[in-house]
């Protein structure tokens, strides 16, 4: 159980920490159509994220993991994000990583950028055929939408008095939303959260969010917001 209570940041990171969604970058490069498609079953509710995720990656073969390496080290983060990682490792603020994405290019991608943070994701590498191996270490069975739970990961690693920050951008960041305290949404979790109900702030870059984050700190050192502390509460009686 962790007693000090303090802010903790969770983020998202494809086309959050980044610029571009590096899950499409790496099956536009490496993989065929159909990793793009099998995500209908989903919709159908045919198929979990996991089982989507799976089917995708079975597309890739014959990679070159140097040259997948390279491909994504490329990938530019979204404007701010060094400066946000530096003030939460300077203020002492836990920062972590929340994807349902794939450690294959998570890991390069912030170590080309010298961030030091933990990161929860789906565990997906090059093989020696050239194809991905898949692995779910982070998936929670009653949960459909993500391969890697998200809130799952959050209540892991947090404790009941923590103020939990959000920072997120499309539908895999729905969830966990819901129990965090303070929101800061972009693109489509923006229309997400207005039709849940959920307050949020809008971001383009992370000098936006550090500015906010900055304000609360000071204004609001131990902010909850009820109805996430409600929702995070019974979140498990499912389970």
């Amino acid at each position: 159980m962790l007693l000090r209570s303090v802010y903790r940041i969770y983020c998202d990171f494809d086309a959050t920490v980044t610029v571009n969604d590096i899950w499409d970058v790496l099956f536009r490069n490496f993989g065929k159509p159909e990793a793009f498609t099998v995500w209908q079953k989903f919709n159908f509710e045919e198929y979990t994220a996991a089982q989507c995720i799976a089917e995708a990656c079975e597309t890739v073969s014959g990679v070159d993991a140097a040259a997948m390496q390279r491909l994504f080290e490329a990938e530019p983060l979204r404007n701010g994000f060094p400066e946000f990682y530096q003030y939460c490792k300077a203020e002492g603020l836990p920062l972590t990583i929340v994807s349902d994405g794939f450690s294959c290019y998570i890991r390069p991608i912030l170590a080309k950028n010298e961030i030091d943070t933990k990161f929860f994701a789906n565990t997906i590498e090059v093989n020696g055929a050239g194809g991905l191996s898949v692995e779910f270490p982070h998936g929670r069975e009653s949960c459909r939408h993500c391969a890697a739970c998200k809130c799952a990961a959050i209540d892991l690693t947090s404790d009941e008095n923590d103020t939990i920050v959000y920072i997120g951008d499309g539908y895999s960041d729905v969830c966990p939303v819901k129990i965090a305290d303070i929101v800061f949404a972009r693109d489509m979790l923006c229309r997400m959260c207005e039709r849940d109900g959920v307050p949020y702030h809008p971001f383009q870059d992370f000098h936006q969010v550090k500015a906010i984050l900055e304000n609360y700190q000071k204004e609001r050192p131990k902010y909850k917001r009820d109805t996430a502390r409600k929702v995070r509460r019974d979140l498990y009686k499912v389970e």
